[in-house]
């Protein structure tokens, strides 16, 4: 894996929204890297859950799903979801430019259209897959990690704006923080420090006024796959413990908490390529796609 993207090796354009934007989203991947799907399998629950608030999904699915799990993969095509890439294969460290070229392949082979967006794994967006990226002309990416966090980029050249467009062409679509605080604004970080500190930085700060907020399927609901996850390290499999302890089955309740309190605070909730074409419509900057 090579160096996290450079703001100062490519042009970056900041900009922001002028109105409350939630762009919810899952990384669909094998439980932990593991092979294994008893969390994953239960996908369908997931969109029952969305379903019934009426609230569109973004999914960024391995790209090894396009091959071996196809099933899933219509599934989700069928149920509307905005279906995007994530890595080829969460197992492995990260992409190269050939499993990404490879992952893209898979992804157009089964939907017969071209991916438009990108999540790469751990939210290390590198210079090589940003410049593959633009190779297979990605319109945008949701890789971008401000917090505190793994794949934290630390590049002053990314602090201001709500979005970004990279070189001209790709946009980019930060994950979230919570306002004024460099902490990660997504489900397992949400977990990982409690309900009254969740309550108390709602409270505080707040967000943004885009939220890109992530999620995955071992966060939602609880399994014994972590057991059989390949180079888990000791930190991480104590993080794990400590975020399900004194937990039941799954934590929607921690989800729909923080659904109904975007949605009191008047966010518009959007899948993630919506957005894009929005924007795009309004201030275009790279040619439509």
């Amino acid at each position: 894996m090579g160096p996290l993207l450079d703001a100062d090796r490519i042009t970056v354009d900041a900009r922001t929204v002028d109105r409350p934007i939630a762009l919810l989203s899952v990384d669909l991947e094998t439980d932990y890297g593991s092979g294994l799907d008893e969390a994953l399998s239960r996908t369908d629950q997931l969109l029952s859950f969305l379903a019934r608030f009426g609230l569109p999904l973004t999914a960024f699915v391995e790209g090894q799903f396009f091959e071996r799990r196809k099933p899933l993969c219509r599934m989700l095509l069928e149920a509307g979801v905005d279906v995007q890439l994530h890595c080829y294969d969460h197992g492995e460290r990260g992409d190269t430019p050939a499993s990404l070229r490879r992952s893209a392949r898979a992804y157009e082979d089964l939907c017969a259209r071209p991916p438009a967006g990108y999540r790469a794994h751990t939210y290390r967006l590198t210079h090589e897959l940003y410049d593959t990226l633009i190779d297979l002309a990605f319109q945008w990416d949701s890789s971008l990690m401000r917090g505190f966090g793994q794949g934290r980029n630390r590049h002053p050249g990314f602090r201001s704006g709500d979005y970004f467009v990279l070189g001209g062409r790709l946009f980019e679509f930060p994950v979230a923080t919570w306002r004024g605080i460099p902490l990660p604004l997504n489900h397992p970080y949400r977990l990982l420090i409690r309900a009254p500190v969740d309550a108390l930085l709602w409270a505080a700060a707040g967000c943004g006024p885009l939220v890109a907020y992530n999620l995955h399927m071992t966060d939602l609901v609880r399994c014994g796959s972590m057991a059989h996850a390949p180079a888990r390290s000791a930190s991480s499999r104590l993080l794990h413990r400590y975020m399900w302890a004194a937990r039941g089955p799954d934590t929607f309740a921690a989800l729909d908490v923080f659904v109904r309190r975007l949605r009191a605070s008047g966010y518009e909730f959007l899948a993630t390529h919506e957005f894009y074409r929005k924007i795009q419509a309004e201030s275009p900057a790279v040619p439509n796609g």
